[in-house]
């Protein structure tokens, strides 16, 4: 079983003191574009430099918890695809480097050419021809699933109380990793 997952929010997480949908936001491309992401401009490209620190990207233990168990069980192919941009590398490497996440991976794939995110991922999730994909874009998997993917798709949103009504039946919420285990 091929099984791919984000990294942001999966299993790192966004800087304490920065509200969620604030990054979140500022990911995204509001102008009337075909882009769905924009790439930061230099300014923001130092602050988001200095944000990705280690020591203010702490990992998320209880999903590396499940991700080390899948990592493990025979016939399991585990494959972290990130969006990335190369202005990030060397923050991320630092990151691999102190935590040695990287063991539990067949594949590591980030987007250093700079691609739109949304058009990167499915062009791995497809090369990789994933099972699943878990990420926690939900603009993300709706363009995933707009594209008529084989790959099952879960929605990560850690809020209990959100409104699911319009999502796509093929995406499916899950509120932690671990819940990806009733659908293996």
């Amino acid at each position: 079983m091929k099984i791919g997952f984000d990294f942001d929010k999966v299993f790192v997480d966004y800087p304490p003191l920065i509200p969620d949908f604030l990054i979140d936001y500022l990911y995204k491309n509001h102008k009337n574009t075909n882009e769905i992401y924009r790439i930061p401009n230099k300014i923001e490209q130092k602050i988001r430099v200095f944000s990705h620190y280690p020591m203010f990207r702490h990992p998320l233990k209880d999903n590396i918890s499940v991700l080390k168990s899948l990592s493990k069980k025979k016939g399991n192919e585990i494959y972290l695809v990130s969006s990335r941009f190369s202005f990030l590398r060397k923050r991320t490497e630092a990151w691999f480097d102190i935590y040695h996440f990287d063991k539990y991976f067949s594949g590591v794939y980030f987007n250093y050419e700079d691609m739109q995110p949304h058009l990167f991922k499915y062009q791995m999730i497809k090369n990789l021809k994933l099972d699943y994909y878990i990420d926690d874009d939900l603009d993300l998997l709706k363009y995933l699933d707009g594209r008529k993917i084989k790959t099952k798709l879960f929605w990560l949103n850690g809020k209990l109380f959100t409104n699911s009504e319009n999502l796509p039946p093929k995406i499916k919420k899950i509120h932690n990793i671990k819940e990806i285990y009733s659908y293996l």
